[in-house]
């Protein structure tokens, strides 16, 4: 069968899902699709190229709700579940996510969405890029959370409080060592959610007439 960059991309992502971020390399994605590391090269002038194709396939991943289908502060809470979600389908490749800017067209689409919801919000440029940047910064860091304290991350080591918090020396760290467990990310995660979103409906514009009348 012919290599396409889908194909490609969707063979890396398959690849860094079993063995990890750290283990891709062109060579050895070459080697899996029966091809040499040079045949890669046609469709990705570099692994930096790659990586973004990899990241497009995790975001084509992200069900975005219709325009229609809810209300715009909904549709966002909806979207950022929808998210961090992908930490828990693809742990090691959710990393990219978090630690690479997005850079591609089909990435700015998925920006231009989420932006979308914060116009329709009532928010001008300036404020819909304050909280756009809020907002992705706490759903890329609970997916990281989700992939570090299920120790999908390189080189992890037994994590003590999820193990072992009996024996740490310090009694506070110990006291919570029970509510930071994989069991409670879901509830901190909504915790986390609750907070945010009373913030932003606050906030905007859009909803401030309603706010009133329903005073």
């Amino acid at each position: 069968m012919p290599l396409s960059r889908q194909g490609i991309a969707l063979a890396a992502l398959a690849l860094i899902d079993e063995e990890g971020l750290e283990s891709l390399s062109m060579r050895r994605l070459g080697a899996r699709l029966g091809v040499e590391a040079m045949a890669l090269y046609h469709h990705f002038p570099s692994k930096g190229d790659l990586l973004d194709a990899v990241m497009e396939q995790l975001l084509d991943e992200v069900e975005i709700p219709a325009r229609d289908a809810m209300a715009p502060l909904d549709r966002l809470r909806a979207l950022v579940t929808r998210y961090r979600g992908m930490a828990l389908r693809h742990p090691p490749a959710f990393i990219l996510l978090a630690a690479r800017r997005f850079n591609t067209e089909r990435a700015f689409a998925f920006y231009e969405v989420i932006l979308e919801m914060f116009a329709d919000l009532g928010f001008d440029a300036k404020q819909a890029a304050r909280w756009f940047r809020l907002i992705g910064n706490f759903a890329s860091g609970s997916g990281m959370a989700d992939v570090a304290s299920r120790e999908r991350i390189a080189d992890a080591t037994p994590l003590r409080l999820e193990h072992d918090p009996e024996q740490i020396a310090f009694p506070r760290v110990r006291a919570v060592a029970p509510h930071l467990t994989v069991q409670s990310l879901d509830a901190v995660f909504e915790f986390g959610l609750d907070v945010l979103f009373a913030a932003l409906a606050e906030a905007a514009p859009a909803l401030k007439g309603l706010r009133r009348r329903s005073r």
